[in-house]
Formats: C-alpha cells, sequence, structure tokens
C-alpha cells in the first residue's frame, strides 16, 4: 500500500468539494447580480428588476445546499466562509444596510473560501488591462481615460 501524501484530501472531502462547487458558483452570481442591481438602480432603473428574483433563487439554492452539507474537518473553514458570504447576501438581497459593503464583505469571504481548497476559482480583474492600475498598452487595453 502506498503512503498518501501530507497534502492528501480525503473522498469525503472530495465528496464535499464537488458538491461546493455549485453553491460557491450560485453565491459567486448572486453577488456579481447584485452589483449588477446596484449600478441599474444608480442609473435610475426600477428596484423591482428581474434580475432580483433571478437572485434570489440562486442564493436559495446555494443555502440550501450549504445547510445540509456533510462538511469533513479538512473543509470547515471553506464552509464557514461561504456561510459568512451567504450571511452577507441575504441581507444586501433584503436591502437592509449598506449594500456595496456587503457586498465587498461577501466577495472577501468568497475569495478566503477559494484559497482554503482546491477547485474554487475567483477572477480577478484587479491586474487585468482595465484595471484602474496603470494600464498596458495593446490591442485588447487600447481604453483610455
Amino acid at each position: 500500500m502506498t503512503p498518501k501524501p501530507d497534502n492528501a484530501i480525503d473522498d469525503q472531502t472530495v465528496a464535499y468539494i464537488l458538491a461546493a462547487q455549485t453553491w460557491f458558483e450560485d453565491l459567486k452570481q448572486v453577488a456579481a447580480q447584485l452589483a449588477g442591481l446596484l449600478v441599474l438602480e444608480e442609473a435610475g432603473a426600477a428596484p423591482d428588476h428581474p434580475m432580483l428574483a433571478s437572485a434570489g433563487q440562486a442564493y436559495k439554492n446555494a443555502v440550501d445546499g450549504l445547510k445540509s452539507a456533510r462538511v469533513p474537518a479538512p473543509a470547515r473553514r471553506h464552509h464557514d466562509h461561504l456561510l459568512a458570504a451567504a450571511a452577507k447576501l441575504d441581507e444586501a438581497l433584503r436591502a437592509s444596510g449598506d449594500s456595496l459593503v456587503l457586498l465587498e464583505g461577501a466577495y472577501a469571504d468568497l475569495r478566503s473560501a477559494s484559497r482554503t481548497l482546491p477547485g474554487f476559482q475567483m477572477i480577478s480583474f484587479e491586474r487585468g488591462c482595465c484595471a484602474e492600475a496603470p494600464r498596458p498598452k495593446g490591442p485588447l487595453c487600447a481604453v483610455e481615460k
């Protein structure tokens, strides 16, 4: 029998990872939709936009999964970060408090979760050509301020 390396992931954690990817993606979708709704609201769109119902359904799917999850010890921190993100998104969905601050907090929790287990990717635009940092020049980065 070959010994497992120290960083090997057991079968229960693999099962959690496979299930949690859907919840993670749902929470990312909710955060993105709420961010879009904030932009629409700022532009004067009605607050009862259909995207709000879509975000609510994705949120419900994620929370239902998180609540019923069997969480092995190696996945506990990941699960805690997802629960924290879900709590902030719940407040933002109910429009109580400062939604932008809640969304930023939810994204931070999702980023933290993404670093605790493999298979949970966050796309960062911080260093992309369209970020607020100095922009490289090139065919895809020709936008000037």
